[in-house]
């Protein structure tokens, strides 16, 4: 298998009920072998990693090409982190799914051939595929307990958050350069993006945006605008331009949210999060295992 480096984007395409995760390489969609050989070979328990393990030497002996064409990727587990695992497109996919006989495999097939079909009409309709991802971020919003306006809302700081990376991108802003400046829009709203998810009980790979309350979203929105109109009525160029400016004059947000909170006599920072509640136990118990990214190595309180 070759091993690729992915930035975090995993995404679940739903069979029956069961998940099949994904993630996008090379423009193209690729899914977890973990969930297709599950679902084929409805193993449960340890069964499921010696059927694994057997159908992996059966392919290499058999379908050697098949194994070539895999990659290792890494997908978000249940825990909230990513794993290496192996990692197939469309086509490997419908190979693999005949070499196991299964009740499932025709219409896992027809599955595919749907999602392909869609990608299709997507690469020459791009608005066909921008609405698409639209729908489906909204149908993720709603599974997380979000009602419409607090979508509507969600959806705006995403096209706020595009314009603001945009006018960065005009400016010679470029990898890791995004994060950094990033970090100062969250410190204006009161915290920087590591504490902020601590504070929400988040991992690193968290959408923290995903999380944050109305006022907490209008916060970062004032931050990231005010950032636009400074850095394009200044026309700062370059990182470290563009980082001092940032630093000097973008206290907007901190201003209203100091202000906001002498009035109301609270922090409007909110500790809650949308987990869902398999979730939040989850993050409980690797809380108290020391396992989360920001308490590991710390003793546990008596």
């Amino acid at each position: 298998m070759k091993k690729q480096s992915l930035s975090p984007g995993t995404t679940k395409a739903l069979f029956e009920d069961q998940e099949i995760r994904r993630e996008r390489y090379n423009d193209e969609r690729w899914f977890s072998v973990v969930d297709i050989v599950n679902i084929l070979s409805e193993s449960q328990g340890i069964d499921k990693w010696a059927y694994r393990r057997k159908l992996k030497q059966r392919l290499i002996a058999e379908w050697s090409e098949i194994v070539t064409f895999c990659h290792e990727l890494k997908f978000l587990a249940t825990d909230g982190k990513r794993y290496t695992w192996d990692a197939a497109n469309t086509q490997t996919v419908l190979r693999i799914i005949q070499s196991i006989p299964s009740p499932n495999a025709e219409p896992l097939k027809q599955r595919l051939a749907s999602l392909g079909n869609q990608r299709y009409e997507e690469l020459n309709d791009p608005e066909l595929g921008m609405q698409r991802a639209r729908e489906r971020a909204i149908s993720v919003y709603q599974s997380r307990g979000m009602n419409d306006a607090e979508i509507k809302q969600r959806l705006q700081t995403i096209d706020i958050r595009h314009d603001y990376t945009d006018e960065l991108k005009t400016r010679g802003i470029q990898g890791k350069e995004y994060g950094i400046l990033t970090n100062i829009s969250y410190t204006r709203s009161g915290k920087n993006a590591d504490d902020y998810k601590k504070h929400k009980w988040l991992t690193k790979n968290d959408n923290l945006r995903d999380h944050m309350t109305k006022t907490e979203m209008l916060l970062t929105w004032l931050s990231e605008e005010a950032g636009t109109q400074i850095i394009k009525h200044k026309d700062l160029q370059w990182f470290d331009e563009v980082q001092d400016g940032l630093a000097q004059w973008a206290d907007i947000a901190r201003q209203a949210k100091d202000t906001l909170e002498e009035k109301i006599w609270t922090s409007i920072l909110d500790p809650n999060n949308r987990l869902t509640v398999k979730q939040q136990a989850l993050r409980q118990k690797a809380h108290q295992q020391q396992k989360l990214w920001y308490n590991k190595g710390k003793k546990k309180r008596k």
